[in-house]
């Protein structure tokens, strides 16, 4: 299978949208680029590309549950991991 590198406008629409993610479709996001039968159509630096910029985000998610729990917000927790609107 022929791989396609990723443009530089790829690269800043895949990381716009990552920012928007919640705790979940960050693992279901990282699950799905790094399975085997499908990270072949990527190229070596889209996946470290890719991988990173699930990481950061990663880390703001992991970042905003703690906080949440800190001040005992066990909704606002699970808003951030499940995602929703709703505090």
């Amino acid at each position: 299978m022929k791989k396609i590198p990723m443009t530089q406008e790829d690269r800043d629409y895949f990381k716009s949208g990552v920012k928007t993610l919640c705790g979940i479709e960050v693992i279901q996001a990282k699950n799905i680029i790094n399975d085997p039968e499908l990270k072949v159509v990527f190229t070596s630096e889209d996946l470290d590309f890719m991988n990173k910029e699930l990481g950061r985000q990663a880390g703001a998610v992991f970042a905003r549950i703690l906080r949440a729990i800190k001040k005992m917000d066990f909704k606002e927790a699970q808003r951030v991991l499940t995602g929703g609107k709703n505090k």
